[in-house]
């Protein structure tokens, strides 16, 4: 298997969640595409780097961004954030980073290609 099929497969399954989220009553509950991808796009990522470069530094990247999100709770919650808040826009943060990342690693790769 390519490598590059799972950053297609993702940038496709981002594509049918949002026309999903657009054109469908699904759109009517709270859910964003931002809240479905975090996990599906973050496995992607571990993939596509395990297959190009032979090693995946996912755990690295969640550990930082964890950290991250540590310094970014203590600051955001005692400037009067709520948590529910808080931790909903950290999950979407989580899919943006995660997406990010696929894209950084995806050029990376068609780079050394």
């Amino acid at each position: 298997m390519q490598w590059w099929i799972w950053p297609l497969g993702a940038v496709s399954f981002i594509l049918f969640i949002f026309v999903l989220n657009k054109w469908t009553r699904f759109g009517e509950f709270k859910i964003k595409t931002l809240d479905i991808i975090v996990i599906p796009v973050w496995v992607i990522l571990h993939f596509t780097m395990g297959y190009r470069f032979g090693v995946s530094l996912i755990l690295w990247f969640l550990l930082v961004w964890f950290v991250v999100g540590t310094i970014l709770s203590w600051f955001l919650l005692q400037s009067k954030w709520h948590w529910r808040l808080f931790w909903h826009k950290y999950w979407q943060w989580s899919g943006l980073i995660g997406s990010l990342l696929l894209l950084i690693v995806t050029i990376i790769g068609f780079w050394h290609h």
